[in-house]
Parts: C-alpha cells; sequence; structure tokens
C-alpha cells in the first residue's frame, strides 16, 4: 500500500500562483464549484464541504475557520491529493488540523506524503519524497498534528515545488471512514514525528485546587484514541496516596471524582497516564 501512495504523489498539474506558509486553499475557506475542490484532487473515496459534523450527538467545528473538508472511504481507499504548487523554502514541519473517524479504530489508520521536487536542466529531482502514518484508533477532537520533516531530506537543494497528500484509512480500510481537515501548513519550527501518536488531545484539569482535606477533587482529561488509563495522586516525596483502578476507554472526555478526605495539608501532584503517554498538574490541597 505504501509504493502505491507514494506513486500517487508522484502526479501533478499546473503551477499555481506564489504561495505563503499556508497550504493553497488550506484552510479550505475557497467553497467546492462545479463538484471540484480548488487546488486540490480527489483520488480516491469521496469528499465533501462542510461547516459543522455532529460528533457523539453534538455539533462539531473547525477550530481554524468556518469550512473545513471531509474525507470518507467508499469501496476505494479516500485519498485527497494537493495540486503541485510552488515552494521555494525547506520547511521544518508539516501541519494541520485533523479529526479522524474510522469504523474500526482498533486496526484503522490515516496517512499523509510529502512530495518536494526541483527542476535541474531537463532533469526533476526528488528533494523529500515520505509516508506518515498516524497510530491506530480514533482521534477526537481536533488534534493539532505536527510532522517532523527535517530527517526526510534527501540531499541540500531547495525545492522548487510540492504535493501533499491524505489517505483516509492505509491499513484494512472500511467504508465510511471519515477524516475531517483543516489548516494545512508547513512551518519553519521543527516538532518530533511522535506527536502523531499523542494519546492526549488538551491539558489535564483538577478542581477545585485549591481543595481542603475534606472534599473530593475532579480530574478531567480528554484523549484522542483508545487507551490504558491510570489516575495517581503523589505527595511531594514521590508516595502514592490515591489511585484510581487502571481501566481502557475511547477517545472521548472523561472526568474522575477522586476522594483526598484526610491527607495533610501541602502541594501533591496528580498524574494522569494513558499508555506510554504521562499528563501532570500539581495541587494544593488546605485544612
Amino acid at each position: 500500500m505504501k509504493k502505491i501512495v507514494l506513486s500517487l504523489l508522484v502526479a501533478s498539474a499546473s503551477m499555481m500562483t506564489s504561495m505563503a506558509q499556508l497550504l493553497p486553499n488550506g484552510d479550505f475557506e475557497t467553497p467546492i464549484a462545479n463538484s471540484q475542490l480548488p487546488k486540490w484532487m480527489i483520488l480516491g473515496g469521496t469528499l465533501s464541504q462542510t461547516t459543522s459534523v455532529t460528533v457523539n450527538n453534538q455539533p462539531y467545528v473547525s477550530a481554524s475557520g468556518p469550512r473545513f473538508i471531509v474525507l470518507q472511504n467508499t469501496t476505494t481507499v479516500g485519498v485527497l491529493q494537493s495540486i503541485k504548487f510552488p515552494l521555494s523554502t525547506r520547511p521544518s514541519t508539516l501541519r494541520f488540523l485533523a479529526t479522524y473517524l474510522p469504523v474500526t479504530p482498533s486496526t484503522e489508520r490515516f496517512g499523509f506524503g510529502v512530495l518536494m521536487t526541483k527542476k535541474n536542466g531537463a532533469n526533476i529531482d526528488t528533494v523529500l519524497n515520505t509516508l506518515f502514518a498516524s497510530t491506530a484508533g480514533a482521534k477526537y477532537p481536533w488534534v493539532n498534528f505536527q510532522a517532523d520533516l527535517t530527517t526526510f531530506y534527501l540531499n541540500a537543494s531547495t525545492p522548487d515545488s510540492a504535493v501533499v497528500s491524505f489517505i483516509t484509512s492505509i491499513v484494512t480500510p472500511t467504508t465510511n471512514s471519515s477524516l475531517l481537515l483543516d489548516d494545512i501548513k508547513f512551518s519553519s519550527f521543527g516538532a518530533d514525528v511522535k506527536n502523531l501518536q499523542s494519546y492526549f488531545s488538551s491539558d489535564l484539569q483538577v478542581t477545585p485546587n485549591p481543595a481542603t482535606s475534606s472534599s473530593d477533587i475532579n480530574i478531567s482529561y480528554q484523549l484522542n484514541s483508545t487507551s490504558d488509563v491510570m489516575v495517581d495522586l503523589y505527595d511531594m516525596q514521590g508516595r502514592l496516596v490515591r489511585s484510581i483502578a487502571k481501566e481502557t476507554v475511547t477517545y472521548g472526555t472523561y472526568n474522575k471524582t477522586m476522594s483526598v478526605d484526610g491527607l495533610p495539608a501541602g502541594m501533591y501532584v496528580c498524574k494522569v497516564t494513558a499508555n506510554d503517554q504521562v499528563q501532570t498538574t500539581k495541587i494544593v490541597i488546605t485544612q
């Protein structure tokens, strides 16, 4: 499948006008006309442009502008590819907002590819050509994905054009699996590709803070995909003083109640572990 997807990146069309950091129509604010998405090509599946979708029975809008794109599998894998556009820098990162809603989260994952080229006389040299893949599982709500490009450049040349592709399911595709996309851009700021595997979609919140030793605290966190989650409370000497049993949960927002009754006044650290990733925050307990 990887060879097939990478071969799609080689296809190109006419050059576009000069680009800024945002890919041409990378915010999808230019509406679809005559069933065509300006500056993009649909190579498989179905594509729709919308201002809102319903997820978990709630209206869901983009975090960046009113319009965004929904790419879906049909009997074929959904593939959306930009038309070849000018590029005159060596960006460090490809960044975009995405929500992934696979029918079978345990096996499906989406991918995206980047091709950069430079004309060299009668030849066209490849400067960068690579495919990235997300981890399996649903990713919700909007996640700011960041893919590090710096280690994938094949030579020291500065490219003069680029193509970007998104693939709805690169493993075990299922009809109606959906990928929502918005705000696609290159950045000069580097980022580790492991950000693709983030299980958290927001910062850990603990309320009330400060809390009294006779009250309960509420621990709130959001997950992008199915995870084994543990919630622990430690004192400043690193001793475990409270814990919530590990459980396997799917994507979404979770609120857990923990009793701090009888704990001495002082500073504590709340730790939430999702698979191999950790979020922590400090909390003050008063008498």
